[in-house]
């Protein structure tokens, strides 16, 4: 386990730097940071799925522990489904929401596809507004000037380059599927372009085709893109300050190339497996966040190279449930978990045990029900984590965290906490350990707190 500097040290004795310039220290205001990381490269490449949903989702679906006596000192009554003395009532037997998708939670924990920490709560900054918990969780950090996960990852993966090959070689190896997001912010960080994110969707359009005009590929006209990069390699090497211009044409050939070819939505079909239960396909749901997905899943295993792919809350909306939620809420983290389930049995099917999908949000909900129906702002908060088996120190199947009803009986600032001695983590936790599974050995240099503990030294709390 080295120190970056000692990294670059002993990678310029043995002639590393003819991988390039991406082995170039930048110095920014956040250099110190990347300067102090031990880092060693990971045993299995990983790659990120990120799913934020927007507007802070309530924790019940995943956590009706504390669920007789929420309602005893509910300002508005929960459903009867929800009452433990009700033999016909719609809790699992994890204590999750069955119809709020808790079913599927309890089969993705059956088959060790996935983990569920219930007490990923907020200390530190006991902010409950949207913006400021938005920006932070998607930062990873508390300072605001911070850069984001994925652009902090983007600056490991340039320092340390774990892949064996020139970063400027990967293919679309930061992927957007949501358009701009905090989590891509660059701070104070210089992120060479080949590490900036692309933006996809799910239809499978193909940001890398040059748009038609009069002049281009018209009938009349021996202009085309292939006269053009023909005409950039024939000019490039006469004028060297043109290099990097003839490199972007030729990227972008490259780039056109995949999506058009490999990433189309004809070949993802073709490319998903048989599921030999059902002698069918894995069929993603019919839903926006099925089709995300569907595109996120299929680029992570047809390409090694992408290992971060943010989806934002795919399309179901937001989750800030101040009214009609007990209408609303189930049956849209239902769709949630349809699409987590047919994904996890994706990455099962593929072999693809290096890619993780994580679920959370800006932060949890209150639990009383207010006179709209709805929860109001809250704090602790579920973190759902999907298939990654093969990453070091990472067990699956897992339920952490014991929670407890606070507040005023029969007023609206009521939530659950952590118990005494349960495990409990900050959200900025979840930026830690993905920066550990891609090699850094130290995150909290970068995020202030340590990676989750994914080992066996947790309880598992599964009846």
């Amino acid at each position: 386990m080295i120190s970056r500097r000692q990294f670059l040290k002993t990678a310029g004795l043995c002639g590393l730097a003819m991988a390039g310039p991406s082995f170039v220290w930048k110095p920014t205001a956040k250099a110190y940071l990347i300067d102090n990381i031990n880092y060693s490269p990971p045993a299995a490449m990983p790659q990120i799925i990120h799913v934020f949903l927007y507007g802070g989702p309530s924790e019940l679906a995943g956590n009706l522990t504390n669920i007789e006596d929420i309602a005893d000192n509910s300002q508005n009554p929960y459903p009867a489904a929800l009452d433990p003395n009700n033999p016909n009532n719609d809790i699992t037997a994890n204590k999750f929401w069955g119809s709020a998708g808790g079913d599927i939670m309890e089969q993705l924990l059956a088959n060790q596809s996935m983990s569920l920490y219930r007490t990923v709560n907020r200390i530190k900054d006991k902010s409950k507004a949207h913006g400021h918990c938005i920006t932070q969780n998607l930062l990873g950090n508390l300072d605001f000037s911070h850069s984001g996960i994925a652009a902090t990852l983007a600056d490991i993966l340039d320092a340390f380059n774990p892949f064996g090959k020139s970063i400027d070689e990967l293919l679309l190896p930061i992927v957007s599927f949501e358009g701009s997001s905090s989590v891509f912010a660059p701070g104070n960080l210089f992120i060479p372009s080949n590490l900036r994110p692309t933006d996809l969707d799910a239809r499978f359009r193909n940001p890398y085709t040059r748009s038609r005009n009069g002049y281009v590929d018209a009938q009349d006209s021996d202009i085309n893109d292939q006269s053009l990069d023909d005409l950039a390699q024939l000019i490039s090497p006469q004028y060297p300050v043109y290099e990097k211009v003839n490199d972007a044409f030729l990227k972008r050939a490259v780039l056109a190339d995949f999506i058009e070819n490999s990433f189309n939505s004809a070949q993802v079909d073709a490319d998903l497996p048989v599921d030999p239960d059902t002698n069918q396909k894995v069929a993603y749901p019919d839903s926006s966040l099925g089709s995300r997905l569907r595109a996120a899943v299929s680029l992570a295993i047809k390409n090694p190279d992408t290992v971060f792919i943010s989806l934002g809350s795919g399309g179901l909306g937001g989750w800030d449930d101040h009214s009609g939620a007990l209408v609303n809420y189930p049956g849209r983290i239902r769709i949630l978990m349809e699409a987590l389930q047919v994904a996890a049995r994706h990455l099962e099917l593929a072999g693809a045990n290096n890619i993780v999908i994580n679920v959370f949000g800006d932060f949890g909900r209150n639990v009383n029900v207010n006179d709209s129906n709805g929860w109001d702002h809250g704090n602790n908060q579920n973190f759902y984590t999907i298939g990654g088996s093969a990453i070091a120190d990472r067990v699956l199947g897992k339920l952490a965290g014991k929670t407890e009803r606070t507040g005023t009986p029969f007023k609206n600032r009521q939530f659950t906490t952590p118990v005494a001695g349960t495990y409990q983590c900050e959200p900025f936790a979840i930026a830690s350990t993905i920066f550990k599974y891609f090699g850094v050995q130290n995150p909290e240099v970068l995020t202030g707190e340590p990676a989750i503990d994914e080992t066996d030294n947790v309880p598992n709390e599964l009846v």
